[in-house]
């Protein structure tokens, strides 16, 4: 997916539309001259994806495998039941959806040009402001989309238009939709709640939970004030070897919401150690043992307990997610980059500004992922 700046370049207007203003801004002379930029470009996820270039609505990746059984075997053992006749393939899905949106530009807001230091600076600073939001809207629904009704999307909320990364994450399993039959399963954990789907007490080792100290991403244990349970610690073990081996912990992250990273940053502030004091004055950068831990401001922090971790508005939820992946195992499909055109409509007193994009999302290989839902964290 483009950039913050790639998209601006994308908006360069064509000088027969230089009429450049923002729904409901009116800049007053005294204020004209400084224009403050305070949104933030949070999208970090689309850093971390590969980007698929498609030249139609529907494209497939096609995964190849040998499946179950061997292929070498004893001379006297070997006969016509010991061939290997068939290969397994798993095919991957690519279909692209198309997004539209429109801002309004109203011939009063040019007047306050005059008081800027040119009409250029002030068109750039509000292009800027609408690449960051189409930037934050797109990895929100790449992370959080579903088509089931999950979180009960309105029918004109696109994050119900599209399954996004979170959702084909959850249903990867055997038998669930986006089970990779190739390479197999996305690794689940709770963080929360035990196997048997009953509260994890903090601190007791329950049978079939994944952690013992269920709770934040690092958790002391109270009968050992010097022990600590490290998440990152397990989801490195469950990662399968082979993609540690084969593709090295340097292209693997940990993405998590910064205030995870907080929590874990807090934890070895306590210990104090040599590295943890490093990491927490900043002179070197957050990591579990060589996987870099990269904050994802978007990712939701207030989800519900429930399996899919629903937003809060309809759980009650106050927990996160956490994950180690392999860079660019996230997949955007994209048929076409924003497209921008314009409408002036004289009776408003105004040019219209459409954009489209036409984009798709899904993910290469489930098995190398290891997911961490039901994530407490401090407020």
């Amino acid at each position: 997916m483009p950039g913050t700046k790639q998209l601006l370049d994308r908006f360069k207007l064509s000088k027969d539309y230089n009429l450049i203003s923002m729904p409901e801004i009116q800049l007053l002379p005294k204020e004209a001259d400084q224009f403050i930029d305070y949104m933030v470009d949070e999208s970090t996820l689309k850093d971390y994806a590969r980007i698929v270039r498609m030249d139609r609505p529907q494209e497939n990746i096609r995964a190849i495998g040998f499946g179950d059984g061997r292929f070498l075997y004893p001379a006297g053992q070997f006969n016509e039941a010991k061939y290997k006749k068939e290969w397994v393939q798993n095919r991957i899905q690519l279909q692209t959806r198309e997004l539209l949106g429109a801002f309004p530009i109203f011939d009063k807001d040019l007047e306050d040009l005059r008081h800027l230091e040119n009409e250029a600076s002030f068109k750039n600073k509000l292009m800027s402001l609408v690449a960051k939001k189409i930037a934050m809207e797109l990895e929100e629904i790449g992370y959080m989309g579903d088509t089931h009704g999950l979180n009960a999307f309105c029918p004109d909320d696109a994050r119900g238009q599209f399954d996004g990364w979170r959702y084909i994450i959850n249903h990867s399993a055997a038998g669930q939709q986006y089970v990779n039959t190739v390479s197999g399963s996305a690794h689940l954990k709770e963080a929360c709640v035990c196997q048997s789907g009953a509260s994890c007490p903090s601190g007791q080792d329950e049978p079939g939970a994944d952690f013992k100290f269920p709770g934040l991403i690092a958790e002391q244990d109270p009968n050992a004030p010097y022990g600590w349970e490290f998440k990152y610690h397990k989801m490195l073990k469950n990662m399968p070897s082979k993609y540690k081996a084969q593709m090295g912990l340097a292209n693997m992250v940990f993405l998590n919401s910064d205030l995870v990273t907080q929590d874990y940053l807090g934890a070895l502030s306590e210990r104090a150690t040599a590295l943890g004091d490093a990491i927490f004055t900043g002179k070197v950068p957050p990591a579990y043992g060589k996987v870099p831990i990269i904050d994802v401001p978007l990712m939701p922090t207030d989800l519900g307990q429930d399996a899919d971790g629903t937003y809060g508005l309809l759980a009650g939820g106050e927990y996160t997610d956490a994950m180690l992946v392999t860079k660019q195992n996230l997949i955007i499909g994209i048929q076409r980059d924003i497209r921008i055109e314009t409408w002036r409509v004289p009776p408003d007193r105004a040019t219209y500004f459409f954009y489209s994009i036409r984009i798709a999302y899904s993910i290469e290989n489930v098995d190398a992922i290891v997911f961490v839902r039901c994530l407490a964290h401090e407020c």
